[in-house]
């Protein structure tokens, strides 16, 4: 038998095992959720700075880099989110050295990938550029922003895989306070640089870029805490553990590859159709759609450690209550969100757009109007997704996470213009949702979370 640390420090109040559940997740998801709020509040800052102080064009230009970005977040958040949940497990077995190889490992590949993928990205940079769709109106643009994003994406690799694994040793609050001062340093940086110096969407990256340094640095103190269980080791474990790792965290990379593809896909019908207005009109829509995307990935980021500890000590019918704690909340912000942009359209677009850009503006209001149900429903499919990957069940979570994200909108941009137009492509999300969502309730009724849990303590003895 393995020799174990049974050091681990937890608020019993909140303790995912033994404390109560809806205390115990709101402990869990309210940091998260405003973590996530906070990041998602410097990508609406940047936005609203870029809209109103360089103009939709640069607008345009920011949307039609997010492919490449999304595929690079995509690498991170396969082992990020993979490697966290099976930390989580090991510390809910007291197995702080097998945690603790867990999460070196993965820092270690997740920013080596980052390197990597910068390298490639500043090579290749022109080539890639021109894919994405740039039109000779914004490439130089596109080519401005990029080249700071890749110059920087190790450091916001380290500071988001460190994310995930200090809210996996329990301290969610810390991991929050990170996201919420890399906000408030995007706000004040992008002051700085696109008002007051004029460096136009230039500044809007380098505003980004340094503002990553502040997760870093925050999230760092975590290790000269004395509540901190995880250290910088390689004594137990082995480097495929990490390839076990980014396999469970397949759904995670499917999100966010498939974002990327469908934001490209979107790209190119909408400059085909409407011009550089019409992919301006759906960055804006993108932007709404951050505010319960992000809101709804705190809120199943929540269900990563919790499940996972429970999963760890064998405890089913915690899991299930854990899960349905976290849909009721999703559903709600997704209502929630639903009736603001019904009942304050302009207002919200207006947020983005001088005054004098009307002909983007009508464009966004067209996509509003039969765009909504999306935010009812997505919210939901990312918890059901999210809830299998902390159950180290990836085949159910990839497949609601490509349908949602890449399967049903991409046939959907493909087919319902040719019948409806224009509103094909404002219905294919909307669609895709709804599909998904029929699915995610089937595999949930399926998938009981007794056996599930029993399954991931048999392969725990692994290693």
């Amino acid at each position: 038998m393995k020799d174990v640390d049974t050091s681990i420090e937890i608020d019993p109040r909140f303790d995912p095992v033994d404390g109560p559940v809806v205390a115990t997740f709101v402990r869990y998801a309210v940091p998260s959720v405003l973590g996530m709020l906070a990041v998602t509040s410097a990508g609406i800052i940047d936005g609203i700075f870029i809209g109103n102080f360089v103009g939709s064009s640069a607008l345009a230009a920011v949307n039609l880099a997010q492919p490449a970005w999304a595929a690079f977040a995509a690498i991170v958040f396969m082992l990020a989110v993979g490697g966290s949940v099976m930390c989580g497990q090991f510390l809910g077995q007291k197995d702080t050295d097998s945690a603790s190889s867990i999460f070196t490992r993965t820092l270690i590949c997740a920013v080596g990938t980052g390197a990597v993928i910068t390298g490639a990205g500043l090579l290749f940079l022109d080539d890639l550029v021109r894919l994405l769709g740039a039109t000779d109106a914004v490439e130089s643009l596109v080519v401005g922003y990029m080249q700071i994003v890749l110059l920087f994406a190790p450091v916001f690799v380290a500071a988001l895989t460190m994310d995930y694994f200090v809210r996996a040793d329990g301290r969610p609050v810390l991991a929050a306070m990170a996201l919420v001062a890399f906000a408030g340093s995007n706000i004040a940086l992008n002051t700085l640089f696109v008002v007051y110096l004029d460096w136009g969407i230039v500044g809007a990256a380098w505003a980004s870029a340094l503002a990553e340094f502040a997760i870093f640095v925050i999230l760092l103190s975590h290790w000269f805490h004395p509540r901190c269980s995880l250290r910088f080791t390689l004594s137990r474990g082995r480097w495929t553990d990490v390839l076990q790792a980014a396999w469970n965290g397949l759904s995670e990379f499917i999100n966010e590859l498939s974002v990327g593809l469908v934001v490209l896909f979107f790209n190119w019908v909408m400059i085909t159709r409407q011009g550089v207005e019409g992919v301006a009109a759906y960055t804006i829509i993108t932007y709404l759609m951050m505010i319960g995307l992000e809101v709804s990935y705190g809120i199943s980021a929540s269900l990563q450690p919790t499940v996972s500890r429970n999963l760890g000590v064998g405890k089913p019918e915690r899991i299930h209550k854990f899960l349905l704690t976290a849909v009721c909340a999703a559903f709600s912000v997704g209502l929630l969100v639903s009736v603001l942009l019904l009942a304050l359209p302009e207002q919200m677009i207006g947020l983005f757009l001088r005054p004098s850009e009307q002909a983007t503006a009508v464009i966004a209001l067209v996509f509003i109007s039969y765009f909504w149900p999306t935010f009812l429903l997505n919210g939901t499919n990312i918890t059901l997704a999210s809830y299998f990957t902390a159950l180290h069940r990836p085949l159910p979570s990839a497949a609601i996470a490509i349908s949602r994200s890449l399967l049903l909108p991409g046939l959907g941009l493909v087919l319902l213009p040719l019948w409806l137009g224009d509103r094909g492509v404002y219905l294919a999300i909307p669609l895709a949702e709804l599909l998904t969502l029929i699915l995610a309730v089937f595999l949930v009724v399926k998938i009981k979370p007794l056996t599930a849990a029993a399954t991931a303590i048999d392969k725990s003895t692994d290693f």
